[in-house]
């Protein structure tokens, strides 16, 4: 539940992603901004002889700049060889890049695991006539869903990096491990399973994680193991395409027959101990088709907002497109752009023409942001059907036609969304009363051809002395970090009092305003 202490903004960052913040609008539009894709193709694939069908999708790979040396570094999961009509291959391992300017890629080459005699990338799990070691603990085993977090103040420098991944066997018997590393490639088991609440040691297969340093929690959302078992009526026909997809029997408005994919939250201190799965994230039978279903959520924040890059699966086109979310608490999230696609398959002969998918937060890149995103020239499970036969390409010559790789596509710092006005007529936003103990204001704007103009009033809305229109200097400025100033200097309250709630009145003149916040 939200109350008025959303109005005691500090010194965080304010997104109008919803109209909480407005008292009143005069010819002003809110508008979504998309990324956009950087270059044609993708910047991590399939290029050395050890790579089979690496994995771009999530929970399969995780892009993070590191605080420590500013590097931006990749670990993403390599599925192993393809056969036609498999089921999910389970012959997984990690692999690592590295860049240094978040655009071009490098595959270091190391001594940890070699492949017919030659330094690889990769730094563990399956390696074929491999021995369990020190260096790669799960050499006879697959490690898959990967999920890797970086304390950026560890308390013990040997588990500055954490990772929850799943155990995968070639009977299918999968189960979850945590592990920590110093360095980000030598990874060490816990050596006791993670715990989930009332689910015990039970959790599917798609997990991202984050760390927020405030609290010092872990913070996932993933996939309950048991999420798609719910009770089917007795006299239920079955699934005419047999076993091997992803989907089973929908039945719309029955909650107590929910089985489609969803997403759930759980927290935890320690990185073992982790509160009891709650759903976050559902299917609506009001915003969502009868095929689609939620795939996965990376999670990141702007000042208090909690967002998420939701993947949703269209099962019939088995397709899988990214939509952003919002929450306001991290539990109860909603929609933004009417539930539109935040970014959507290509199609055509584009390499990321059926599925992408946004796991990790953005990275900051000067004054933009580089989402990292899976794509994939293949349908989602055609190729891992297994007994359905279907007739397929992708089933028949899964060598041949799956192929995934990972981009970036880039947005404006903080430029989710913008409050827009354009002329002929002028616009205006009123805020609720707001406090703050910033002494100076700054916008996130950009002047389409004008300006924005900041006054300031008291909660009844009297314009402070030296704060009206008349007495700000026009911002036309396009950037990220616009200071606002008046004829008498920057302070929001001349009279400097930290406790009274202020009001702002915007102007907008053929100018876009996508975020503001106070600072010193």
């Amino acid at each position: 539940m939200i109350d008025a202490t959303i109005f005691q903004v500090g010194r965080q960052p304010q997104l109008f992603v919803d109209n909480w913040l407005i008292e009143q609008s005069d010819s002003v539009t809110r508008r979504w901004h998309k990324p956009e894709r950087l270059g044609a193709g993708p910047v991590l694939k399939a290029d050395r002889p050890w790579e089979h069908t690496p994995y771009f999708t999530y929970s399969n790979f995780n892009v993070l700049k590191d605080p420590t040396d500013g590097l931006i570094k990749c670990w993403y999961e390599d599925l192993g060889p393809m056969a036609p009509y498999q089921r999910h291959p389970w012959q997984n391992r990690m692999l690592y890049a590295v860049s240094e300017d978040g655009v071009h890629f490098e595959k270091p080459l190391m001594d940890r695991v070699l492949v017919d005699g030659q330094r690889t990338n990769i730094f563990a799990g399956y390696v074929e006539g491999a021995s369990p070691s020190a260096v790669n603990p799960w050499a006879d085993t697959g490690v898959h869903s990967a999920a890797i977090v970086i304390d950026p103040e560890p308390t013990d420098p040997a588990q500055r990096y954490r990772m929850l991944f799943t155990r995968a066997t070639a009977d299918y018997r999968h189960k979850i491990d945590v592990a920590h590393s110093a360095d980000g490639l030598t990874w060490q088991s816990y050596g006791v399973p993670p715990s989930f609440g009332n689910a015990g040691g039970r959790l599917s297969d798609v997990s991202t994680i984050t760390y927020d340093p405030a609290t010092r929690l872990y913070l996932q959302y993933t996939r309950h193991g048991r999420m798609t078992a719910a009770g089917a009526p007795s006299d239920w026909p079955g699934v005419p395409s047999g076993w091997g997809g992803c989907f089973a029997s929908y039945w719309p408005n029955r909650p107590d027959l929910m089985n489609k994919r969803r997403v759930y939250r759980t927290v935890s201190a320690d990185f073992l101990n982790w509160t009891d799965l709650v759903a976050a994230v559902t299917p609506d039978d009001l915003v969502d088709n009868l095929d689609e279903a939620f795939y996965g959520l990376g999670q990141f924040r702007v000042g208090g907002l909690h967002f998420g890059t939701l993947g949703v699966l269209q099962y019939v086109d088995n397709e899988m497109e990214v939509r952003l979310v919002y929450s306001r608490d991290g539990i109860s999230w909603q929609p933004t752009d009417k539930a539109n696609a935040f970014l959507a398959p290509r199609h055509g002969a584009h390499w990321d023409r059926h599925m992408v998918s946004i796991v990790s937060p953005p990275v900051r890149v000067g004054d933009r942001w580089h989402f990292y995103h899976g794509g994939s020239w293949a349908h989602h499970d055609y190729w891992w059907a297994g007994g359905q036969k279907l007739d397929h390409d992708e089933a028949r010559d899964p060598s041949a036609e799956v192929r995934f790789g990972m981009g970036v596509a880039t947005l404006r710092f903080e430029g989710l969304v913008s409050l827009d006005n354009r002329g002929p007529r002028l616009g205006r936003i009123i805020t609720r009363p707001l406090s703050t103990d910033g002494r100076s204001l700054w916008l996130n704007s950009r002047g389409k051809g004008g300006a924005i103009r900041v006054a300031i009033s008291d909660s009844n809305g009297r314009i402070l002395p030296g704060r009206s229109f008349d007495d700000c200097t026009p911002i036309s400025a396009d950037g990220v970090r616009n200071q606002v100033r008046w004829t008498t200097g920057t302070a929001p309250d001349p009279e400097g009092s930290a406790d009274r709630f202020i009001k702002l009145w915007f102007e907008i003149d053929d100018a876009e305003l996508f975020a503001f916040g106070f600072d010193d």
